[in-house]
């Protein structure tokens, strides 16, 4: 192989190979927007960012946003049987993950709808049109609020400007895999526009029909408003079918269930003489989400209809200035209103439940010298669903030399509880049953109090960069501390009667069952150490290596103790191992002769568990991916064969339950090798 890359060094990149910008790593250090919203060199910033730029992206291979967090340090992905990936960082798991803030082009993509997590099937852009991402390792509420409490995925579309003519891609392999994406670029006038389509198929876990179909289609104008002033506008829908259920499952039966979001979004910016900038974005986004189905139980037929809707508007103003040569400052403010109405979910008769969130935020960029930058940030936040909050952040760089930067950081965020865990009432209908227990519901699942408070983390962390050009190399150290107080847990609370379960109409319960309610039952402590290395040893070869070690403790306090003995014991053996000791990324790029290219990626992640009745046992997975590209006349092309998993089946999210002889745990879920072929042609 190195002596086929020799010969392939000097080889033309064409179509689809050409990067879009050079390399941020082996250039100079890359220029980050996201840490605190003013645009700062990676040594300036003041947190861990990894950078994902659109060639990554491409010859990852991944298909889906989630699977491509695999290439950050501290991440856990995994696709469960519901047909949703769930990622996480640094461990924190459950079956919706509520700790990271997804934006793309400044638009959240937290949803009211799922459990108040991220609707990862429901993300609005395709890989085709994202330019970089920036994941911030660490929480950054000071900047964005308190749905950033354990990180930031902020995803940056590519300029329609820079996407002008026709793109198409089509995709077909194992598994139901049938993937079409197409794109088309104009000018008209001095705007630029942009739009694409694509839809998504796969066949989900292996023996689950959890077969999944995703349509997006987007648009994106840029449109100039004079010499300082822009006007973007963003519109676009997504659309879902999944299948679900279990044969034989009361509550559960097999269906399909299909969700849709529709999301427009204006923002105007104005660039200002002293090098600051003021800008406004609004965005409106509904969501629905349709599920409905018969429970049937000895002769009992009952509809249970999960239909639910969400309206979000949001509304942020920024500002940003240079008050002198040494500082810089970004301020601003936001508001955003959710109103959900799900009458299976949420009860309320038919009324909207809502959460009303007030935001401002500012961060200060001093720079006393060459050798030193610090950072203060802060965001003050009032939430309707509890009260005022204060997340705060200090960091302070010192530069050893031009290339060289040690960084301490100390912060506070919080997050505030969701919808779900401050007002859901799922009841599954009631019987009629006669004296003397009356009315009766069939089944109760959630039932919320609303006796919950915001969660609170303090984050300490050490960091290094290392700039080692003349030997192609690029370090990122690390070293963290995070102590969350109050997380919110799922808690199983007994039924007294007349609320007892009645699956029959046939026999008396015998006894009642259980429904959940939400409080703050745990604490936890998060400590370890991530490192990525990348390596060039030469033109045309580059190798990455990411590694994390972390180890967790978990104390559950005295409230969830006296409710739940087992079930604290049980959420402090999940926490605990909600992590693996390890996790090893190994990439290898390379290119080959005639312009071929390979990527090369090996994962390994220790055990853990992702909920407090199963675990995955220690696993591995290789992914492969072979591009060739060509051009015919005016037409660039490129023919990939990508492969995952090589190794054999896997389970990512449910191999065993955590207790050998849990009475509740169900089979695992495995996933079997996917490879597919794709073509892309750019006209």
């Amino acid at each position: 192989m190195a002596a086929l890359a020799g010969s392939a060094s000097g080889a033309e990149e064409i179509g689809p190979l050409a990067r879009v910008v050079e390399d941020p790593f082996f250039d100079e250090l890359p220029v980050v927007l996201s840490v605190s919203r003013l645009a700062q060199p990676l040594r300036d910033a003041p947190g861990s960012v990894t950078v994902i730029d659109a060639d990554t992206i491409r010859t990852s291979g991944a298909r889906d946003l989630a699977d491509l967090l695999r290439l950050v340090p501290g991440f856990l992905v995994a696709h469960s049987f519901n047909g949703a990936p769930n990622a996480v960082y640094h461990g924190v798991t459950d079956e919706n993950p509520r700790g990271l803030q997804i934006l793309i082009d400044g638009r959240s993509q937290y949803s009211p709808l799922f459990f108040g997590g991220v609707a990862w099937n429901l993300i609005d852009v395709s890989l085709d049109e994202i330019e970089r991402i920036e994941v911030i390792r660490g929480s950054n509420s000071a900047a964005y609020g308190s749905n950033a409490f354990l990180g930031v995925v902020n995803v940056v579309t590519r300029e329609p400007r820079d996407t002008q003519g026709v793109r198409v891609r089509v995709g077909q392999g194992n598994d139901g895999i049938a993937d079409r994406h197409a794109r088309v670029g104009m000018r008209i006038g001095e705007a630029a526009l942009r739009l694409s389509a694509e839809t998504t198929r796969d066949n989900g876990v292996k023996h689950f029909d959890d077969r999944r179909k995703n349509r997006r289609v987007n648009m994106r104008a840029d449109i100039p408003l004079g010499a300082a002033d822009e006007l973007q506008v963003q519109a676009g829908n997504v659309e879902m079918a999944l299948r679900a259920g279990e044969v034989g499952a009361v509550t559960n039966p097999p269906r399909e269930q299909k969700a849709l979001k529709e999301f427009l979004s204006l923002g105007w910016t104005r660039n200002l003489i002293d090098g600051g900038s003021v800008s406004l974005r609004y965005t409106r986004s509904n969501e629905v989400y349709d599920d409905a189905f018969l429970a049937r139980d000895s002769g009992l037929s009952l509809l249970i209809d999960y239909h639910t809707t969400t309206t979000r508007d949001e509304l942020e103003f920024q500002h940003t200035a240079v008050p002198s040569p040494e500082t810089r400052l970004v301020w601003g403010v936001g508001t955003r209103h959710d109103a959900v109405r799900g009458e299976q979910f949420y009860g309320r008769g038919g009324d909207a439940v809502r959460q009303s969130v007030h935001r401002l935020f500012g961060n200060f960029e001093w720079r006393p010298s060459e050798a030193w930058t610090t950072n203060l940030g802060l965001t003050w936040e009032n939430d309707s669903l509890s009260d005022t909050s204060l997340a705060p952040r200090l960091a302070v760089n010192y530069h050893l030399s031009p290339r060289q930067t040690l960084r301490a950081g100390l912060s506070r965020a919080h997050r505030i509880p969701s919808l779900t865990e401050a007002k859901s009432r799922e009841f599954y209908g009631a019987l009629d049953v006669g004296p003397p227990f009356g009315v009766i519901p069939l089944e109760i699942d959630r039932n919320a109090s609303g006796d919950v408070h915001k969660e609170r983390i303090d984050v300490a962390e050490i960091g290094y960069l290392g700039d080692f050009r003349e030997q192609g190399v690029f370090v990122d150290v690390r070293v963290f501390q995070e102590e969350v107080r109050g997380r919110i847990l799922p808690v199983a609370l007994r039924l007294a009667p007349p609320q007892c379960e009645v699956l029959s109409l046939l026999e008396r319960p015998r006894s009642c069952g259980d429904y959940k309610d939400y409080m703050n039952g745990q604490d936890v402590d998060i400590r370890g150490a991530e490192y990525q290395v990348r390596w060039r040893p030469r033109q045309g070869s580059e190798f990455t290596l990411n590694q994390s070690f972390a180890t967790i403790t978990a104390h559950a306090n005295s409230h969830l103790v006296a409710v739940n003995r087992g079930l604290a014991r049980d959420a402090e053996r999940h926490m605990e191992h909600s992590v693996p000791d390890h996790i090893t990324m190994l990439r290898w790029t390379q290119a080959l002769p005639a312009g071929m290219e390979m990527s090369l990626a090996h994962f390994r992640y220790g055990r853990f568990q992702w909920t407090t009745h199963t675990s995955v046992d220690a696993y591995e997975r290789t992914d492969v991916r072979l591009g060739y590209p060509f051009r015919a006349g005016p037409t660039r092309g490129e023919l990939a064969l990508v492969a995952q998993g090589i190794e054999g089946r896997r389970a990512e999210f449910r191999r065993r339950g955590a207790d050998r002889h849990d009475p509740d745990f169900a089979e695992p879920q495995f996933l079997d090798p996917r490879a597919w072929v794709s073509l892309t042609l750019e006209f």
